[in-house]
């Protein structure tokens, strides 16, 4: 008769070790996913602050400047913004600002008396 006593054992031991390995291995995968999610959530606050920054900064320059029209870029922000007049004081402000692939844009309409 043969002993199978050492083989049983073995097997239990390895297919104990396989199903801790794919626990670790499915709570990495949730770790890393919600790392993730946190990050991408960051980006987008980060994201809607430089466009909201880089709005305000554009309507300052609008106010200082009577003729500024058209397409800016405001580097410290990392955003675009445009300026258009209707020439009764009407200015309408676009500001996008895009970070590490995420995007955020406001509009903006002020009424500015000379």
């Amino acid at each position: 008769m043969i002993n199978s006593k050492g083989f049983i054992a073995v097997t239990a031991v390895i297919l104990l070790a396989a199903g801790v390995m794919a626990f670790s291995l499915a709570a990495l995968g949730s770790a890393v996913l919600y790392s993730d999610a946190i990050y991408r959530r960051e980006l987008r606050i980060q994201a809607n602050l430089n466009a909201e920054s880089c709005l305000d900064t554009a309507a300052l320059m609008a106010a200082k400047d009577y003729f500024l029209t058209g397409p800016i870029h405001i580097s410290e922000f990392d955003c675009n913004a445009t300026i258009s007049r209707d020439g009764i004081g009407h200015v309408s402000i676009t500001a996008q600002a895009s970070l590490a692939g995420v995007s955020s844009s406001f509009l903006y309409q002020i009424f500015i008396v000379s």
